[in-house]
């Protein structure tokens, strides 16, 4: 009696964590993202055992959510421990605590694919429910508490090239829809043949639907695919060709500021010289290269000012264009007489500082600490002090022929956010730049997570990216997605290669933006029902439903025999 009720506890806790292992390990560094295929089957098998114990579908849920958070962001724990000066215990428990809100999301999607009977009577139509549920629950940790869209389950997808391509219809979130699809159909198929339905009518008809859909998703990536590749071969104008130089300064996070700014100064100078035998139209740094207040930190400043004047004398001297230079500082500015910093992008038009960005969207504990006015103590947790404060979306111009582009500029943390880089495309944006220090998080996963969203960012808008890192990894990216060049982590290196500007603006960005809150409303549909209505139903309201828009639900959950949506007699939405 003991070892079946261990075995009852055992068999769910080892399943949940297969999953979050096969999960976890999809991402970079590791990138077996073909895991992520089927990484939420056992956990799907273990869910429709248990649909009405509410309580272990809570616990399993936790412990995937929290051991698959734990792989995919220990990194966090170098961080704090390294550049926080946090005990390793207590960096492991803030990483825990952490994982264990973010997991929250997870039990939510489980629970609301069990109202539905999604998993212990999968069909078609249940997978469909089911993937809206879960890109809801992704979207609300990208959004709620500043958000934090890391490891979206449609970044492993960014691997395979056709399933890639639909980013530009409905982003990432069409992306991470797709993969738990996936998963589903993998569970379903599995599911059946284990209760020897596979010759059924219903079997039959629910893979022909599933096997469809994949297919239109396919044509649609292989379409497009095909459509872009010739588009950059044959439509682009070779004349607004731009050649971009990317500098990778590697400078250790852990110079002394003092220290810091001579050694930055000296590199990125250097290597400035090195990139204009090149004869870019464009030298850009990373985030924060210049680690000082420019333009109000005299020494420093004076010093970079009269490099620019070299640089401009050099490019006359080697008869070359002039090349524009965007760079990383940090800024200060006055309102109501009180001075604000912050994270900077500033661009020299080769005559003039000629525009500038301001970073929009801070990262929490690493550049402002959320609610510090409240709870004071929080300030200890942070990496930095709480002196960064946000700026303005908005694109950089410049205009310095024959150079004249608008750059979409986004700074780290921003890369996460495929909201902010659609929109500030939408105004106009004709190349993406992403400035990044990486140097935080050294060599763990945390820069190839960082590099891997910036594929997805390209084919959303169908922009070229470039992308500057402190210490790596820079690169250049297609819009199809596809790695043009990149460099090697913590190495001092120069990358330079040509891109276009295009000003072509995608369903995505037009559209596609609106597809989570859609999926949101969907799910906060299905929870009020859940909540308030579906007490005031007797069973019967959910048999003999006939499909149209109103009775949707009712018919998803009428599973006659031979149709698609289920098989037996008619379920009540909660036995």
């Amino acid at each position: 009696m003991k070892r079946l009720e261990l075995e009852r506890l055992l068999r769910p806790l080892a399943l949940s964590l297969l999953s979050s292992l096969l999960l976890g390990l999809s991402f970079p560094k590791f990138n077996l993202y073909f895991l992520s295929l089927f990484a939420f089957v056992p956990l799907f098998w273990i869910a429709s055992e248990n649909e009405k114990n509410i309580k272990l579908l809570l616990s399993v849920s936790l412990v995937f959510g929290i051991s698959s958070y734990v792989i995919l962001l220990y990194w966090i724990v170098y961080t704090l421990v390294k550049y926080g000066n946090i005990h390793p215990l207590w960096s492991f428990i803030m990483l825990f605590l952490l994982a264990t809100y973010l997991s929250l999301y997870y039990s939510l999607f489980i629970y609301l694919s069990t109202q539905i009977k999604a998993l212990s009577h999968p069909s078609f139509l249940r997978g469909i429910a089911l993937s809206l549920f879960f890109v809801s629950s992704e979207f609300l940790r990208s959004t709620l508490f500043t958000g934090f869209p890391w490891g979206l389950l449609g970044y492993p997808l960014s691997n395979f090239l056709y399933l890639l391509q639909i980013a530009d219809l409905l982003g990432i979130w069409g992306l991470s829809f797709i993969a738990i699809m996936i998963n589903y159909f993998i569970y379903y198929t599995l599911k059946k043949t284990s209760q020897y339905e596979f010759f059924s009518k219903n079997f039959i008809s629910n893979i022909l639907c599933f096997l469809f859909f994949f297919l239109v998703v396919f044509f649609y990536g292989a379409y497009n695919k095909h459509k872009w590749e010739n588009l950059l071969v044959n439509k682009v104008n070779k004349k607004s060709e731009i050649k971009i130089s990317l500098l990778q300064g590697n400078i250790p996070q852990e110079l002394k500021e003092a220290k810091e700014i001579e050694i930055s100064l000296s590199t990125y100078i250097t290597l400035t010289l090195k990139a204009l035998t090149e004869m870019p139209h464009m030298i850009a740094y990373p985030e924060t290269a210049l680690p000082f207040y420019f333009p109000y930190a005299k020494e420093p400043t004076l010093k970079f000012l009269d490099f620019l004047n070299k640089l401009k004398s050099n490019s006359e001297n080697m008869s070359i264009p002039q090349p524009s230079l965007i760079f990383g500082a940090f800024r200060v500015s006055f309102f109501s007489q009180e001075p604000k910093v912050h994270n900077t992008l500033f661009i020299w038009d080769g005559e003039n500082i000629s525009d500038f960005y301001d970073k929009e969207k801070l990262v929490p504990f690493g550049e402002y600490v959320p609610l510090a006015k409240y709870f004071p103590f929080l300030g200890k947790i942070s990496v930095v002090s709480d002196i960064i404060k946000p700026g303005v979306s908005k694109n950089l111009k410049i205009n310095s022929p024959p150079l004249t582009l608008e750059l979409t500029p986004l700074i780290c943390f921003e890369s996460a956010f495929s909201t902010l880089s659609a929109g500030r495309v939408k105004r106009g944006g004709q190349v993406i730049f992403i400035a990044t220090n990486d140097a935080w998080f050294g060599k763990t996963s945390a820069p190839y997570q960082h590099f891997q969203m910036a594929k997805v960012r390209a084919v959303e808008a169908r922009r070229y990216v470039a992308q500057a890192a402190n210490t790596g990894i820079s690169g250049f990216i297609d819009p199809l997605g596809r790695v043009i060049k990149e460099s090697s982590l913590e190495k001092e290196e120069i990358i330079t290669s040509e891109i276009y500007p295009l000003n072509v603006q995608t369903f995505f960005v037009q559209y596609g933006y609106l597809f989570p809150y859609l999926t949101l409303i969907f799910s906060v549909g299905i929870v009020i029902y859940v909540l308030f209505l579906r007490s005031s139903h007797p069973t019967k309201y959910w048999a003999g439903a006939s499909p149209g828009p109103t009775n949707l639900w009712k018919f998803v959950n009428r599973p006659s025999k031979g149709n698609i949506f289920g098989q037996g007699r008619a379920l009540p939405l909660q036995s």
